[in-house]
């Protein structure tokens, strides 16, 4: 087995793997089914001066 056919198979594995990865995370979907609303918060930072 030449370097480039082990190259090429870890590829198309780790391509697979990641495809159904991306399918299952497609049908499962989000857990969170509430709307997403930005937060109003703001933070003030201080900086420090010596």
């Amino acid at each position: 087995m030449t370097a480039t056919q082990r190259i090429a198979g870890f590829a198309v594995g780790l391509a697979a793997v990641f495809g159904i990865a991306f399918g299952i995370g497609h049908a499962v979907g989000p857990w969170d089914h509430a709307p997403w609303a930005p937060t109003t918060e703001t933070v003030v930072h201080q900086q420090h001066m010596e």
